[in-house]
């Protein structure tokens, strides 16, 4: 019937009784190590007696035999009282003093998401298989009932509203020229390596990860008026090899807006906000599918650059 209590899922009793010999039944209850060596089943009738001399008089083979006749009218008993109690527990996530940061499967963030809610009401996920923002929304966090306690977790859905996807392609490529193709993700092999994330005192985590010779630190936080506040280091390894220009995506879209010289808006909505002297030195590029606004970034050692998030 699909209902099951919180924890370690077992076999579904539903439509037992097609698929197990009564008699196997009967002599597994009794005995199942007998029947199956190393099994990890309980005696509940050690020496062909039962434990619960409340039922039946305590007689075990009346008593298999009930269990055997619920579950032929298994579709006509009513719920187990604890599976109907825990039908209505809650277990909505709601971030209060820290942000709660949780790994799940997102629909657009993948098995690989990183879900982070904030007591501003203000959350985001994070795909730390291609190591990119996947999505951010308002207002309530998460249910966290199919990722804690589903043994096939389904995908979390965000609670909240006001959701807005970003771009789904790299954030930071390696480009010759600007006017060179901005490549696009392969899933199969990201080109990002993920090596973890940690926590700042305040619970705000900040990811770590690779990209080619660069080592990436990348931290979202909620400001005033419940936008983001993403704060990328960059810094590169030594090398002997001269490494062509990096360039970062600040924004994405069929179409753009131009706000100012140091602010774009797409068609979705997603308005990206950056300080105005690095905002100079970004180029808006189109190809076929979509235009980017993008900015060339200096990394002989070590690179800091801001950008909010606002839609």
């Amino acid at each position: 019937r699909g209902e099951s209590l919180p924890g370690v899922v077992g076999v579904d009793l539903e439509g037992i009784t097609q698929r197990v010999n009564p008699r196997w039944f009967h002599d597994f209850l009794l005995n199942p190590g007998d029947l199956k060596p190393r099994t990890r089943m309980p005696t509940f009738f050690p020496n062909g007696q039962s434990q619960n001399t409340q039922v039946l008089q305590g007689n075990s083979e009346r008593q298999i035999a009930a269990m055997w006749a619920y579950l032929k009218e298994l579709d006509r008993q009513p719920l187990p009282e604890k599976i109907e109690q825990a039908r209505f527990q809650n277990y909505e996530l709601k971030p209060t003093s820290k942000p709660i940061v949780l790994r799940t499967f997102m629909k657009e963030a993948g098995t690989h998401a990183i879900a982070v809610g904030f007591s501003q009401k203000v959350h985001f996920a994070f795909d730390a298989e291609t190591s990119r923002m996947a999505f951010a929304w308002r207002g309530r966090f998460l249910d966290a009932q199919g990722t804690w306690f589903s043994r096939f977790t389904p995908p979390a859905d965000p609670l909240g509203d006001d959701f807005i996807s970003f771009p789904s392609d790299l954030p930071l490529a390696i480009l010759k020229t600007e006017d060179q193709p901005w490549p696009t993700l392969d899933r199969l092999n990201p080109p990002y390596q993920f090596r973890g994330y940690r926590l700042d005192p305040e619970g705000v985590p900040t990811f770590l990860y690779r990209f080619g010779r660069f080592d990436i630190e990348d931290r979202i936080e909620p400001v005033k008026n419940q936008t983001l506040k993403r704060r990328l280091t960059i810094a590169q390894r030594k090398s002997k090899v001269e490494t062509p220009k990096l360039w970062f995506r600040y924004l994405a879209g069929k179409t753009l807006k131009r706000l100012s010289d140091s602010q774009y808006q797409n068609e979705a909505g997603l308005t990206v906000t950056m300080c105005k002297t690095i905002g100079q030195t970004g180029k808006v590029v189109s190809s076929k599918s979509n235009t980017a606004w993008i900015i060339p970034l200096s990394t002989p050692q070590k690179q800091t650059i801001e950008l909010q998030y606002d839609w």
